[in-house]
């Protein structure tokens, strides 16, 4: 335990400690709707501005079946879906970073050794991570999850789909990948993998990274 500082009790029951911990808070919220990209794809995608200095983290969802990606060059977050099968969704990203808080008008505020304001009574800080899926087995590609609520998932890679097509009569290998979504319908949470197109023809086999994935309940943050 720090020498000196705060001892802040989550709802969940655990110790937030200051200056210990310097919390991640919700840095940016954003929305877009997706369009026609090309063929049967919809997408949609957002560039965020940030400070490079700023660890950042990135949660998703979407309001339809699709994958989402989040992506990190130089002062911008780039974030983005896609459905091959040409269903419009609208995406939506929560960006969390560890950054300068904005003192309020009145409440609680602490400030860091070098003098940084990191956490006030209206900083949205991420908490209560869920893991979603087993590693192994049950993770990766084989994650298919259905939670009441509103959640959003940290984008990931769960494997791949290869599939044998015949071109001009010779066998062709067709490679999906399986990203992670998490589709809110309003009332639930569908969490599992999502291909980078469509499979056609015959199964030929794939991958499976076994990973689990980490996702957030979005009530907080909404």
């Amino acid at each position: 335990m720090a020498d000196y500082g705060a001892l802040i009790s989550l709802e969940n029951g655990n110790p937030f400690i200051t200056p210990n911990s310097t919390p991640f808070c919700l840095y940016r919220k954003v929305t877009a709707n997706s369009v026609g990209t090309g063929g049967n794809y919809q997408g949609a995608s957002a560039d965020i501005p940030i400070d490079p200095s700023y660890p950042a983290i990135v949660f998703c969802k979407t309001s339809n079946a699709a994958t989402v990606s989040a992506a990190r060059v130089g002062n911008v977050i780039k974030v983005g879906s896609s459905s091959p099968r040409g269903l419009t969704h609208t995406l939506t990203a929560y960006v969390f970073a560890i950054f300068p808080q904005t003192l309020p008008k009145w409440g609680m505020a602490i400030w860091d050794e070098a003098g940084k304001l990191v956490l006030t009574n209206e900083s949205k800080v991420l908490t209560d991570l869920v893991t979603i899926g087993t590693p192994g087995n049950n993770g990766g590609i084989n994650i298919d999850q259905t939670l009441a609520g509103s959640y959003a998932i940290v984008p990931t890679i769960l494997g791949s789909s290869l599939w044998q097509i015949t071109v001009q009569g010779q066998p062709v290998i067709i490679n999906s990948t399986a990203y992670a979504g998490a589709l809110f319908n309003g009332s639930t949470t569908r969490i599992n993998a999502q291909g980078s197109q469509t499979g056609q023809g015959s199964p030929a086999g794939g991958t499976n990274t076994g990973i689990a994935i980490t996702a957030i309940n979005t009530a907080a943050y909404d």
